[in-house]
């Protein structure tokens, strides 16, 4: 392929939208969130979420050491709310098969009518919670079922139900916690006025996060010109533990060598004393 084809190449992307299927109002609650009026507050949904986290990457590569810090926050948050949900699903599905007797054929649920979605983002983050979302909606149909059958009493279903949407809004929240300021690692190192302001906004890091040896997977890409100072530090440390290494080298060369000469002024000691001892033992 010649070099102008090349050029005319475009950005690989999906030809049309990823799609998902909701069955269940509180799973769409959580996909759509809530409009701020005059009588109730603004509630965060997922396409909100994923814009701020959208955000967030931003002043990730634009050397943030708190986007960073964040960023990580929510993935473990993530990781915490699966666990949490894929227990959910599976206490829902033991409870309904250890409860229906053996001659009970209970059919596929769903929505005769699901609301189809559009997922218009790019967020390795967002896509994470949408895995989760999905997972509610089919924690929503068994808990459903098992109401419907009389296994799993009204007041059961409402408090699992308000749990378990609780908790993923928990998760989407936490985006929140981060505040942009325009801060860097150098802003930090400088301990200057941006620093000072985001210490008093968000609080002090670990120096993990600071030097930015401690991120998540996902994270995007630090900047150049931290990686390039990041890898001046790690030849400087290599060159450090190279000295303290030859100096333990030194160190233990001299040991030798003093072992060496105590052994080669010892020996004739050594000898003499032996000698000295069998005279003794024969004129006994």
């Amino acid at each position: 392929m010649a070099d102008s084809d090349t050029k005319k190449m475009a950005a690989i992307g999906a030809k049309q939208d990823i799609e998902i299927e909701l069955a269940t109002r509180p799973a769409l609650r959580l996909w759509q969130g809530r409009e701020k009026t005059q009588k109730r507050h603004g509630i965060l949904g997922l396409p909100g979420f994923c814009k701020i986290v959208r955000g967030v990457e931003q002043s990730i590569k634009e050397d943030d050491p708190y986007a960073d810090y964040h960023y990580h926050r929510l993935e473990q948050a993530i990781e915490d709310l699966t666990f949490d949900l894929d227990s959910e699903l599976k206490d829902v599905k033991t409870f309904i098969e250890e409860n229906i007797p053996p001659a009970m054929r209970l059919p596929d649920i769903g929505s005769k009518n699901p609301v189809v979605v559009p997922i218009r983002f790019a967020s390795r983050l967002g896509f994470q919670l949408v895995y989760q979302l999905l997972k509610v909606d089919q924690i929503v149909l068994k808990v459903l079922l098992a109401n419907h059958i009389g296994l799993l009493p009204n007041k059961e279903k409402f408090e699992t139900l308000a749990r378990v949407e609780k908790r993923v809004r928990g998760v989407i929240h936490m985006v929140f916690s981060y505040r942009h300021t325009g801060v860097t690692r150098d802003d930090m190192a400088a301990n200057n006025q941006k620093a000072q302001k985001a210490k008093e906004l968000m609080g002090d890091l670990e120096v993990g996060y600071l030097e930015g040896t401690t991120r998540s997977d996902n994270a995007p890409p630090l900047p150049m010109k931290r990686l390039q100072t990041m890898g001046k530090a790690l030849d400087n440390d290599k060159a450090d533990k190279k000295v303290k290494l030859g100096r333990k080298q030194e160190v233990a060369d001299s040991e030798d060598a003093l072992a060496a000469e105590l052994d080669r002024v010892l020996k004739p000691v050594d000898e003499e004393m032996s000698r000295t001892t069998k005279k003794k033992t024969a004129t006994a």
